[in-house]
């Protein structure tokens, strides 16, 4: 997966009876959006989309704590990863917790099959959920793990080039015990680094789990071409978005989107 040639689709996200903004339709899905100069005349208004990567030439920059990346420089070798002393101890004890299990790679019926976990904890919509299933089973890796025959999570990445992307865990939390989540990912960033990978993404945010490994923090960027009614409505500040006129998108062909952006999400 090339995330910097992912068709632009568009979904509309309604805030209230009267205001609406349009995203990216597969801002939830991916790790991130990527946009071009070219692509900003494509662009339904008011839009808005979160999540945009760093490097994108398009964007203005979030400063807040939860918009920053979560990256792993990786060295040639395994035992080159810089673990600290107490993770080191705790995916040790994880490992032994897990030396019954075994491992699948790929099959559809893993992944729907896991599907009914991600679905139960985040209450994602039937529509949502297929169009992230039709998504991921073009585009994304994943492991399956067992212990004898029944599943116990199933692991997803997607790749671009020498990088892989981590899109989460969806796993049976029957089974907590064995912090499968933690000992995928773990295994799975050993197998990166020994296919010769230079960097596994993590993602956006500021959760506890990607922060007690080896990261890199960027901050991400944000895209707001909104109105002033929406702009209302999403809580930013003038100083925060570009401000236009739903009937000026083939003018934003010429304007520059980039700069800096702090807070609002």
């Amino acid at each position: 997966m090339d995330i910097k040639s992912m068709p632009l689709r568009f979904r509309k996200v309604r805030l209230t009876r009267d205001v609406s903004y349009w995203t990216h339709r597969d801002v939830w899905y991916l790790p991130y959006i990527w946009l071009e100069e070219r692509d900003v005349g494509q662009l339904p208004l008011p839009f808005v989309s979160f999540s945009v990567h760093c490097d994108s030439p398009v964007g203005t920059v979030c400063d807040d704590e939860d918009a920053k990346t979560n990256i792993i420089a990786l060295p040639p070798r395994q035992e080159e990863l810089a673990l600290d002393s107490d993770l080191r101890k705790d995916l040790k004890r994880i490992a032994k917790l897990n030396a019954d299990v075994t491992f699948r790679e790929g099959r559809p019926g893993d992944l729907e099959a896991a599907s009914a976990w991600f679905v139960a904890q985040f209450k994602e919509s039937k529509r949502d959920m297929r169009q992230r299933m039709d998504l991921y089973l073009k585009e994304a890796r994943w492991t399956a793990a067992f212990v004898g025959e029944e599943l116990l999570g199933v692991h997803l990445t997607m790749e671009d080039g020498e990088q892989v992307y981590y899109l989460g865990c969806w796993w049976n939390r029957e089974h907590k015990r064995r912090c499968i989540p933690t000992f995928l990912l773990h295994r799975d960033i050993l197998d990166t680094i020994s296919r010769g990978k230079r960097s596994y993404d993590l993602g956006i945010g500021d959760e506890p789990y990607k922060k007690q490994w080896p990261i890199i923090e960027r901050q991400s960027k944000l895209i707001a071409v909104v109105d002033e009614k929406t702009r209302q409505a999403l809580g930013l500040s003038p100083q925060e978005v570009r401000l236009v006129e739903p009937t000026m998108a083939k003018e934003l062909l010429a304007v520059p989107l980039t700069g800096a952006f702090s807070g609002g999400h």
